[in-house]
């Protein structure tokens, strides 16, 4: 039981870590290839702090579900993605020096047609809602359990009772790029600047939404986007920063490759609040969005 409540312990500290630097994120890889005369796109999920892998999503170091993975036209017209295995991971082999894990990414191939519909695809992926709650229970002793506060039945006083929330999107053009549509994620990212052509020194600007409204920095919660690159920023440990004001942040590109736009976000639940329907479930939300893109 107590090695149970350390991995328990563990996770949480993955979902939610003091700096928005050391927190596990999830993404998604989409690479297109034009070297044939009908395009496609290779698509993989990411998860961890390194693009464009750097842990399973089923890892015992810290794991996220994911209950939705989707293509949607520009039509917004939605295709259900194939989803990674959930199930906690064991080692397939063990040796005196490593362990073994199988390593399901949701790598898939995404091949269009001719009659394929011009414009925007859009990739969204939505972790499966975790609950953790912290509390004394009726012999005194403290407890982490995966529900809600209102599934806890022996608790004498609640320490902490959170909901996490992890969303992804990235971007497949045919032909001309449009403004995407939100997705109504939680947490949502929308590039306000065409990211099928963005070039090393353009500059990039984003909307962020909460629940449909723009996020903004304040005393209460000071909200920023980061931005980096495998190739800028990631293999140094550092990234750019902008704060989120009015709902929309930006940063210059300062390199070709591969890159990652993340924010995360806490908010308070209240009985009148835009988070009412959690009241009584959980005292604060965690989300985190990403969104990536790559430079030529």
């Amino acid at each position: 039981m107590k090695y149970f409540t350390k991995l328990l312990l563990a996770a949480f500290m993955f979902m939610f870590p003091v700096s928005q630097a050391n927190a596990h994120s999830i993404w998604i890889n989409s690479f297109e290839s034009h070297a044939h005369k009908s395009s496609h796109a290779m698509v993989s999920l990411g998860w961890g702090h390194a693009l464009p892998m750097d842990d399973i999503l089923n890892s015992p170091n810290g794991s996220v579900a994911i209950d939705k993975f989707e293509l949607l036209d520009p039509a917004l017209k939605k295709t259900n993605l194939l989803k990674p295995a959930s199930k906690m991971s064991k080692p397939e082999m063990k040796t005196a020096d490593f362990d073994l894990y199988a390593a399901d990414l949701a790598v898939q191939k995404i091949a269009f047609k001719k009659e394929s519909k011009p414009g925007l695809y859009q990739l969204s992926a939505v972790s499966k809602p975790a609950f953790y709650t912290q509390y004394i229970d009726n012999k005194g002793r403290s407890r982490l359990k995966l529900v809600s506060m209102d599934k806890v039945k022996d608790a004498s006083k609640i320490l902490m009772a959170v909901k996490y929330e992890a969303f992804a999107k990235s971007y497949v053009t045919l032909g001309k790029w449009t403004n995407p549509k939100p997705l109504g994620h939680g947490l949502e990212i929308i590039p306000k600047t065409d990211l099928s052509n963005v070039r090393v020194g353009d500059l990039v600007e984003v909307e962020v939404l909460f629940y449909g409204k723009p996020l903004s920095a304040t005393a209460k919660s000071i909200d920023y986007i980061t931005a980096r690159s495998n190739s800028f920023g990631q293999p140094d440990g550092f990234a750019l920063f902008s704060y989120v004001m009015g709902g929309k942040a930006q940063f210059r590109v300062q390199s070709a490759g591969q890159w990652i736009i993340s924010i995360n976000h806490k908010d308070d639940v209240s009985k009148d609040g835009p988070l009412k329907d959690l009241f009584g479930k959980v005292n604060q939300v965690y989300h985190g969005a990403s969104l990536t893109f790559n430079v030529k």
